[in-house]
């Protein structure tokens, strides 16, 4: 069963011509634009309520736990666009972000970056094993903001279990 999906899941990705350079970029992308994109959705929201974005999400703490997020996303997308490179050059390094990103969006519920993530660490084998590149100050950064999105996690759980208890 499990070498099905990956026979399945190896044949999806190379029949969509999914290389690390193109998964990163289209990571990258998503990581950058999606938290963009719900600013804007807030903003919205809240004009067509009357009141202030601050107000809107002063109103719910789960809006706020989420705004962090698209913060922390926003980041990572800004710095692997920025830094994208040295990922690439190092195998090693590359699996390390993807693993540590495949864990942090399960927990934040970031679905299609935790799609990706997976596609990566399949396609991560075409990388050179190691290089003379520095290492990325990106992966520096990952660690510090997995460690938020855990936060953020505890908030989310905190939050349902006082939605439930009422």
């Amino acid at each position: 069963m499990q070498e099905k999906a990956l026979n399945w899941l190896d044949r999806l990705t190379k029949s969509a011509r999914l290389t690390p350079k193109r998964i990163l970029k289209i990571y990258t992308f998503v990581l950058f634009f999606a938290p963009l994109a719900y600013l804007l959705l807030l903003q919205l929201r809240a004009g067509a309520a009357k009141q202030t974005i601050t107000d809107s999400i002063a109103a719910s703490p789960a809006t706020t736990v989420s705004i962090i997020v698209a913060a922390g996303d926003f980041l990572l997308g800004y710095l692997c666009w920025i830094d994208g490179g040295a990922l690439l050059a190092d195998r090693r390094q590359y699996m390390k972000f993807m693993k540590l990103q495949l864990w942090t969006q399960l927990i934040v519920g970031n679905w299609f970056c935790f799609l990706f993530a997976i596609f990566a660490l399949r396609r991560g084998e075409d990388l050179p094993e190691e290089s003379k590149v520095k290492p990325s100050q990106l992966l520096s950064l990952t660690y510090l903001i997995a460690s938020l999105f855990v936060i953020c996690f505890v908030f989310y759980v905190v939050l349902a279990f006082r939605a439930v208890k009422g």
